[in-house]
């Protein structure tokens, strides 16, 4: 069209219209808060600078690289404080328009307290930073927001899914010409993807008409992922359908057990529709034999006849270190430590089979540096996966580009942003930046753990793996962790003590986040902690597979070094702060039993009204003082309070206990009471053990119970007014003091 028809165009829409109203004003204004749709210097200028004046606002609440007050070290954006939901719903809807510089200025304030991911001291999860090509290209997707749900309307960012599928069947090891997959809404959207894939597979695609009339079961192991309850909740097979698998020491599904339960469906009439691999589990980073169970599943006749199961590989953590398919190990052209060679050669085998599923997970926002939410769902037969999955599409909707997944996706929108990060990230790091980034964490790691070794009173409870994260504990002063952790994982006689010890983890979480959320918690010297984690369900004790009650399962502090930035130092920060707040919490427990004493304490009550930053990973419930300090500190009062027949006297009664008792020291070997025996004393442990047992038939003694320091014995035989049920003896030197019992029930 020529200018001057432009022109005459111009004349009669200003004849014709009304251009002085007042809406046409007001668009104008709304025009401006639009990127311009033309090439125009000034106009793009103002929206280039509008960006950049919020990326400026946003970096201002980066704290300095300042080592003065340790400021270097605030692993959060601008104000720590927790934030404060409770007016968010009185917030009006306004009338009129707002200036676009505030509402830049409104945005950035949200940001306030959020973790710094980049930063070397946030180690909290597997999050990790984005890196910035992948920042840039989703930024871009939101400037002309492509839909990947056809190649109309994302043209050729619809390229980006389908190289980002076969650089990654690549890595897999499948055909990338008969392979491929999606980009979709995080680890949840690929495991819903795989669920509905396997339904549809083995019970008939008749059931997407007429819907699931089979209890159809899906296999997972207890270690695998919550989401396992949520997607099959949600697609409506039911959370009863999913059959949790026993693990091994390792947490790693038991092969025996998943055959046991594949048997067990079959009696029933029960179809497996599929059966999960876990692929690296947050915590342990357990690997399932994926081998093996593709074995499993190939030699598996299902029941009703129905298809094989679906073997679906949650990798969603594990699937980068596929990025070593390529590396020579013997070379070692990377020059990674010996150490760290053989673990990064080990994770590596252990993730190599994983070409034997037939559906994958993969997030990028968890281990592959790219931003939230960014994840890729894959199969090896692709057009088994459109076939299976296509559904009738509405007459509007036609083929107009050879790429349509809207015609088998759940999505019926899906932003070209998730693509564009992943993509960007896979080309930006190529196979050696991810080996780089990963052989970073296995130095960082090794060298924390030698810290741990080294200090009397940390142990490191996930020795056997190397994933993200290390786990660990930290103990009072006097007490050796390494020897203290193996009793409370291996002898169910310390099975209290694993209790205690486990709050005491609790506590001490809970005071590096009040230190590092709260200001009237900063110390002088100790102004900013790492932001680390915490698990209250890492694994049960060995001689407890099946422990159901948490407060018996090993609970532990967690650090995950994710930001490129975390080095050596950064986890001696983690152990220094960490013994800090061991100390601070201990002192504060011996205050709280001194008001016990004088009972001015209030008991925690059960059940959590409100999470704050003192109990941020659970109450802080009482840990009686003989767990915290050595025995030798504490008095026979707080060892009487710690008993339960005594708890409840206060300071004048248990004296009066005390004057009407005697200390006898008794020798190892030597019997206090035998079994029959009238019941006249009560005994209390000041030091040293003692074992209960009875003698059987042919007169072998068969334990019952080891009792320490603080144990009580004698006295329920004496509240029911008979004889001794069991012998006791000394099985060190050891010191008693001894209650006549009608005096002790009297004082009672």
């Amino acid at each position: 069209m020529g200018e001057n028809k432009s022109k005459t165009l111009i004349k009669e829409t200003n004849k014709n219209a009304n251009i002085s109203a007042k809406w046409r004003n007001l668009l104008k204004d709304i025009q401006t808060v639009f990127p311009s749709p033309w090439s125009e210097e000034g106009e793009d200028q103002i929206f280039e600078n509008m960006f950049l004046n919020a990326i400026g606002q946003l970096n201002k609440l980066k704290h300095p690289r300042l080592y003065h007050e340790q400021k270097a070290w605030q692993g959060y954006l601008g104000d720590p404080a927790l934030p404060d939901y409770s007016k968010c719903r009185d917030v009006k809807f306004e009338e009129h328009m707002k200036p676009l510089d505030d509402i830049i200025k409104d945005l950035v304030g949200f940001f306030n307290g959020m973790p710094n991911w980049n930063h070397p001291q946030t180690m909290c999860n597997v999050v990790p930073p984005p890196n910035t090509a992948s920042i840039i290209g989703s930024t871009l997707c939101n400037v002309f927001s492509p839909n990947i749900l056809e190649g109309e309307y994302s043209w050729n960012i619809a390229k980006t899914e389908i190289e980002s599928g076969a650089m990654l069947s690549q890595l897999i090891g499948w055909d990338p010409h008969k392979s491929g997959g999606i980009y979709t809404f995080g680890g949840t959207g690929c495991y819903f993807y795989a669920i509905k894939l396997a339904l549809t597979r083995v019970l008939g695609k008749e059931t997407r008409f007429t819907g699931i009339r089979e209890d159809a079961q899906i296999l997972v192991s207890r270690e695998g992922h919550f989401i396992k309850q949520n997607c099959s909740d949600w697609i409506g097979l039911g959370m009863n359908n999913v059959r949790e698998i026993s693990v091994d020491e390792h947490n790693r599904i038991d092969i025996n057990a998943l055959k046991e339960v594949m048997e067990e469906c079959k009696k029933e009439g029960k179809p497996i529709a599929m059966i999960v691999c876990t692929m690296g589990t947050t915590d342990a980073f357990a690997i399932d034999p994926i081998g093996k169970i593709r074995e499993l599943i190939d030699n598996y006749e299902n029941a009703k006849g129905y298809p094989k199961p679906l073997l679906y590989a949650d990798a969603v953590i594990g699937w980068s270190w596929l990025s070593f398919r390529n590396y020579d190990f013997n070379k070692n052209p990377l020059q990674f430590s010996k150490k760290a060679i053989k673990i990064l050669e080990h994770n590596f085998n252990q993730i190599k089979p994983l070409h034997h599923a037939d559906a994958i997970g993969i997030d990028f926002h968890k281990t592959g540096w790219a931003p939230y939410n960014c994840s890729f769902f894959i199969v090896k037969d692709y057009n088994n996966l459109d076939e299976k999955l296509s559904r009738p599409m509405p007459a509007y909707l036609q083929d107009r580009t050879p790429y349509n997944p809207f015609k088998f996706t759940l999505e019926t929108s899906r932003t070209g942003a998730y693509s564009m990060a992943g993509w960007a990230t896979l080309k930006l790091f190529g196979q050696e930046g991810y080996q780089v980034m990963l052989g970073r964490i296995i130095e960082v790691s090794i060298f924390f753990r030698q810290l741990l070794e080294k200090d009397e009173n940390l142990v490191c409870v996930n020795p056997d793996n190397y994933g993200f994260v290390t786990l660990f504990r930290v103990y009072p002063k006097h007490i050796n962790a390494k020897e203290q952790f193996e009793k409370e994982l291996n002898d169910p006689k310390y099975r209290e003590e694993l209790k205690a010890y486990n709050l005491l983890q609790q506590r001490i979480a809970n005071k590096l986040f009040s230190m590092l959320r709260d200001r009237k918690q900063k110390l002088e010297g100790w102004e900013n902690p790492p932001y680390t984690s915490f698990t209250s369900g890492y694994r049960p004790p060995k001689y407890a597979p099946n422990e159901k009650d948490n407060h018996y399962l090993i609970y532990a502090l967690k650090a995950f070094p994710m930001s490129p930035n975390s080095n050596e130092i950064s986890m001696q920060i983690v152990r220094n702060y960490v013994l800090k707040a061991r100390d601070l919490v201990i002192e504060e427990l011996i205050k709280e039993n001194k008001l016990r004493e004088k009972d001015k304490f209030d008991d925690i009550k059960t059940g959590v009204k409100e999470t704050t930053i003192k109990n941020w990973w659970g109450e802080n419930e009482y840990i009686p003082l003989k767990y915290l300090i050595p025995s030798k500190n504490i008095s026979i009062e707080e060892t009487l309070k710690t008993n339960p027949f005594c708890a409840h006297l206060n300071d004048n009664q248990l004296k009066t206990i005390i004057d009407n008792g005697k200390i006898e020291s008794i020798n190892a070997g030597s019997i206090i009471c035998n079994e029959g025996d009238i019941a006249d004393k009560v005994y209390l442990i000041l030091s040293g053990k003692v074992k209960v047992y009875k003698n059987d038939i042919d007169g072998n003694e068969k334990e019952l119970a080891t009792l320490e320091k603080g144990n009580m014995f004698g006295e329920m035989a004496l509240f029911d007014k008979g004889f001794r049920s069991a012998s006791v003896k000394c099985i060190e030197p050891s010191q008693l003091m001894i209650f006549e019992g009608d005096k002790f029930l009297e004082l009672l």
